[in-house]
């Protein structure tokens, strides 16, 4: 398992080579997937601490003893609910977000190239190349933290962090980010083992939906 999560990253044809001769395992979607929770809580939490670093400085200088307020206590035990739920809520999206990209993988497998393949596999595909992902939530979390801003990403927007957060500009910029087109390849790589097609073939697909959904968030930002 070790070796595959670092061939994703070198030799990704390989890797799903292997997953094509092989019956399913559990292991290979498992793995992969609780490692793209475990750094989404990492990034998470960098941007909660990049967040509450300010306020945090200013109550650090209040020196002489005061009555305890109720109101701060129940707004530090709202935070850190939410912050729990937040959690929660990124460890079940990461699983979901698996499933329905494998789901829309197979999809487009069966019906617009017309190839027979197990929806597991196209799991064990996207939940592999998930390991991008975890890799990219890790380098986002240092750029938050390099950067002091938790909109820092490792994109285009990068160079245009004095924008609105909802300029179109931005956004557009945002999208460009290297991870993504990385693991965007990287998939079009594995549909075309799963399915037998060729990576254009493939990339045409997996390209053209990332691309038309992208386009359509920012439109409607």
């Amino acid at each position: 398992m070790a070796a595959k999560l670092f061939d994703i990253l070198a030799s990704p044809g390989d890797v799903f080579d292997e997953v094509v001769a092989t019956p399913p395992r559990i292991i290979n979607w498992l793995v992969p997937s609780l490692l793209v929770a475990l750094t989404s809580l990492f990034l998470l939490r960098a941007g909660y601490d990049n967040t509450a670093s300010i306020p945090a400085a200013s109550r650090s200088t209040e020196a002489q003893p005061s009555v305890p307020d109720s109101s701060s206590d129940q707004a530090a035990s709202a935070s850190a609910d939410w912050q729990r739920v937040s959690a929660l809520g990124v460890c079940a999206g990461t699983f979901a977000g698996t499933f329905w990209s494998a789901f829309l993988l197979w999809f487009v497998g069966r019906i617009f190239l017309k190839a027979q393949f197990s929806f597991l596999k196209a799991v064990e595909v996207v939940a592999l190349t998930g390991v991008i992902m975890a890799l990219g939530a890790i380098v986002t979390a240092l750029l938050v933290s390099i950067f002091d801003n938790p909109a820092a990403r490792p994109a285009l927007s990068l160079f245009a962090l004095r924008l609105p957060s909802d300029s179109h500009l931005r956004l557009f910029l945002d999208t460009v980010n290297f991870f993504h087109l990385w693991s965007t390849s990287v998939l079009a790589i594995g549909l075309s083992r799963l399915s037998g097609v060729s990576f254009n073939e493939a990339a045409f697909w997996i390209f053209g939906y990332g691309f038309v959904v992208r386009m359509a968030l920012i439109l409607l930002a």
